[in-house]
Formats: C-alpha cells, structure tokens, sequence
C-alpha cells in the first residue's frame, strides 16, 4: 500500500497543487476541505504526512492533532495565509513539525517528500528478524520518532538560533546538542558543556562568565568563564532549571546583548558563542515553581526540540542493544551472544532511565554471562510480577489474560497484599478480584496435578 498523505485544505487551487506534488512522490492523497470530514477518515489508517491549514471555514486544524491516524505521522505541517505564531506554536507543542505560509514553497515540498519516500520504503523493506539502527552524529536509531528527530536536527543546526533540548534524563540531550555542534557553521568552534546541576551556587557567577585575578579570596589568577570558552563554537547549558533564579537575569542580558563581565572585572567581554539549554522537566511547570525565568524560557528556546523517550522508540530497543553488545564484544575479544528470551524481557521493560539505563543494564548482564545474555542476567529487570517502579513489564508478544494476571499480582504486591486497596486502583470490584484471584489458583493446581 502507498503511504498516505493527509490534505486538510478548504482551498481547493492550493489543495489540487500540493496533492500533485505530493503524488509524484508515490503518496496517495486524503483530501479533506473541512474539519469533519477529515475526522471521519479511518482511525486505523495510518497517515505518514499531513499537511493541516491552520483555518478552516470557522474551523481550527489544530482540533485534527489528536485524531489517531496521525499518532505515528513522520511529518505534520501546519499551512496558514497569515503569520499567527501564537496558533503555530500550539500546534508545534502538539505534535506538529512545521509551519509555512501559503503558497508552498514547491523546492521545501519537494526536499521533504523526497526525505519521507525514502523512510517509508526504508521502514517497509527491514527483514523481520533484522534491526538496523541509522546513525545522525552521534546518535542511533531508525524508528519514525528518530528519524524525525534526525530531519529537524538536519534543519536547525545550519542556523544560529537557540535550541532548547526537552527529554526524560538518559534521552541523550548532550550528544544532541554533540551532534548540532557538528553540523553547523561553528564545528570548527570549541563544544563547551556546563551542567547547571554540578556547580555549587556560590561558584556559578565565576564558572559561566570567568573571575578576574584577586576577584575573591582564593582567585589567584585570571580564570576563563564557559561563555569566553564558548566564543565561536556552541555553548550547551545541561539542566538550565538547576541555574539560581538570580544568575537567569544576568544570562538572559548576556544573550541579548552579547556581551558579560568577569567578577571582579571593569570591562565587558564579548562572546559570540551559539546557546544549546537542555531540560529534563517540563519548562512550563518549573515557570510556575519559579524556577526558571519566563523572559528566559522565551529566549533560550526559540526553537524547543522534544527528544524521545526510549519506551517510544519502538525496534530501536532491540538495535541498541546490539550495538551496545557489540560494542563490548569488540572491546573485549569476545562473542557474547543474548537470547530471544532476554530480547522480550528487554522489550517489555518501561526504561524509565532511557538509553543510558539500557546501557548500563547490558554491561552488568555482559559480565554475568558466559556464552549468552539470559533473563536471569538481567538483574535491573529482575522481579517475580514484573514490577519495575511504578511500572510493569508485559512483552509484546503476552497475550491479554497474561498481560491482566501481572497487573493484577503488581496491584497486591503494591497494596501489600490488600484486596480492597488493589480493587480499588485497578477499578474493577472486589468480587471480581477474587474470582481472578481463585482461576489462577486452580491453573496452578491443573498444572501441578499434571
């Protein structure tokens, strides 16, 4: 089947146009000319590209986002007549890619189609046991949220705007941020990196914009601050939320101005040094904890880049888990293999600390094993009902009454063995616990007299 291209367009010259264009790159178009009639098309039919007008009669696109067909969309555009970025900027926070203002530009179509064509036929042509995994820098994978991420990465860092990196913690924000660095304008430039995190506030000052000789008791020379350090290449400020309130001020007039002042200096330094932030908290919420500055929230993310989180990330998983084993394998002169077994405990893991936590966990099991990484060697993932935080681990291939008995046992094992408590938070009835409960232990008692 052709990938689907979604056209949510009450201008019917521009609609016929851009179905054109979209067609010569073996798409099948969907066209809609209002809101309903696009949110009838089949929630079962996947949509690769939409391409949504921000107004539609008295319609609002931005109401299309959510319709399921579009959950696994490589590239949703949204198209307007006029400049609104308060509206853009609700769909980019929605899910959205891109924004441009009509007429489309035939070249930018044109580049993008030939991008996603060549995704599509990528993702339907893997062999079913094979899972390669892509590279873009320093970063690995070949899902449909990388590969998106790897296009927007393509964009942005040709130019000098700032970038804010929001992911879970292990995501891999700083090889991001790496691999932007590498492919700008400033990659001959120094990638400096200061993680908000690990400074002591009272040092701060003096990290982010340098002392100057007898500054402070202790200061006995000149000391160069990240931003002179930064100055022609990329400045990645890791954990921007951690940074005191009262220094947010001083780098927001930095980032306007360009310029700073040592402490215990008289003269204003220069940097020219392009701004990557990272956070692993949603900026809105640590806006109203008060700890981060809205003014600088604004200008730090002129444009906010979400990266995935490893649980969304599909066969990537399973290819970086052979990476990394191979990995070690090189490193160490063996042959370490991993068993299908451990595949699906892997799989069905929640990986609340991302790349970083899988990472870790193979090189525990690698040293475990002898000849084969086994379930048993998993021992981050180990535990009878599949607990792991406040998670579970069902496996893909688990079927609904297996996938049922685990939540039901986490439910007990988290309540502490309280029935009513464990109804409770399952939403299900005492009495139907408790039938749930008796059928599992007559299949261990079939089982037993077997």
């Amino acid at each position: 089947m052709k990938p689907v291209a979604l056209i949510l367009d009450d201008d019917a010259q521009h609609a016929a146009a851009l179905a054109g264009v979209v067609t010569n790159h073996g798409f099948s178009v969907a066209h809609f000319e209002d809101l309903a009639a696009a949110a009838a098309h089949p929630q079962d039919e996947r949509v690769s590209v939409a391409f949504i007008t921000l107004h539609c009669g008295e319609d609002s696109g931005l109401d299309l986002l959510d319709h399921p067909a579009l959950e696994e969309a490589n590239e949703i555009i949204l198209m307007n007549t006029l400049d609104e970025p308060e509206l853009v900027n609700r769909g980019i926070a929605a899910g959205a890619t891109y924004f441009f203002r009509k007429p489309f530009d035939p070249a930018f179509i044109d580049s993008l189609l030939t991008d996603l064509a060549a995704e599509e036929l990528a993702a339907h042509s893997e062999p079913e046991l094979d899972h390669p995994i892509d590279q873009f820098g320093l970063l690995r994978g070949g899902s449909p949220p990388m590969r998106k991420l790897f296009r927007t990465m393509r964009k942005v860092a040709g130019s000098d705007t700032s970038v804010l990196l929001i992911g879970e913690s292990g995501t891999g924000k700083e090889l991001v941020a790496q691999s932007l660095h590498m492919f700008s304008e400033r990659a001959g430039g120094e990638f400096v990196a200061m993680n908000c995190a690990a400074v002591p506030k009272e040092l701060f000052e003096s990290e982010l914009f340098g002392h100057e000789k007898g500054a402070f008791s202790g200061a006995i020379r000149r000391h160069l601050g990240y931003f002179e350090r930064a100055d022609g290449g990329t400045l990645f400020l890791d954990e921007i939320t951690e940074m005191p309130i009262e220094l947010q001020a001083k780098l927001l007039r930095v980032l306007e101005l360009g310029q700073f002042r040592r402490v215990g200096g008289e003269t204003d330094q220069h940097s020219d040094a392009r701004i990557i932030a990272a956070t692993n908290r949603d900026p809105e919420e640590a806006i109203a904890e008060g700890e981060l500055r809205e003014d600088l929230y604004f200008r730090i993310a002129r444009f906010p880049l979400r990266i995935p989180p490893l649980r969304d990330r599909g066969s990537d998983i399973r290819g970086l888990t052979a990476y990394f084993l191979n990995e070690l394998n090189v490193r160490n002169g063996t042959a370490i293999g991993i068993s299908e077994e451990a595949l699906e405990e892997i799989e069905g893991y929640s990986w609340p600390g991302n790349v970083r936590e899988l990472r870790s966990l193979l090189e525990q099991a690698y040293i475990l094993a002898n000849e084969q990484i086994e379930p048993g060697h998993l021992k981050g993932l180990k535990d009878d009902a599949g607990v792991a935080g406040d998670y579970i681990r069902v496996p893909a291939t688990a079927t609904v009454e297996e996938a049922e008995k685990k939540l039901i046992l986490a439910a007990l094992e988290t309540h502490g063995g309280d029935k009513q408590a464990a109804a409770d938070s399952l939403g299900v009835s005492l009495k139907t616990l408790y039938n749930r409960l008796n059928d599992y232990a007559e299949d261990e008692g079939d089982a037993a007299d077997r």
